[in-house]
């Protein structure tokens, strides 16, 4: 059973796993896959991301977490019910 939420974390390959680092390398991660399985649109999904934030650190000061996540219980995958957030 291959279990996603496992995914990028390995703490032989990312030095603090579990931590969000907009700066980490892209290489090596498996979020679109990898060879001939990775996701074609990958570029697209990438280029979207990028303009997304781009356009939201230049329309905002702050964002902070106004309360804590709620996770998602889920055995295989890793994510959040809700993630409340504070924007000025």
């Amino acid at each position: 059973m291959l279990f996603f939420g496992a995914a990028n974390r390995d703490p032989r390959r990312w030095e603090v796993p579990d931590r969000f680092d907009i700066t980490r390398r892209a290489s090596g991660h498996v979020a679109f896959g990898y060879g001939i399985h990775s996701c074609v649109g990958q570029m697209v999904a990438r280029l979207e991301g990028e303009i997304v934030l781009e356009a939201l650190a230049r329309r905002i000061e702050r964002l902070e977490l106004s309360r804590e996540p709620l996770r998602r219980m889920n055995n295989t995958l890793r994510g959040l019910a809700s993630l409340p957030l504070q924007v000025t």
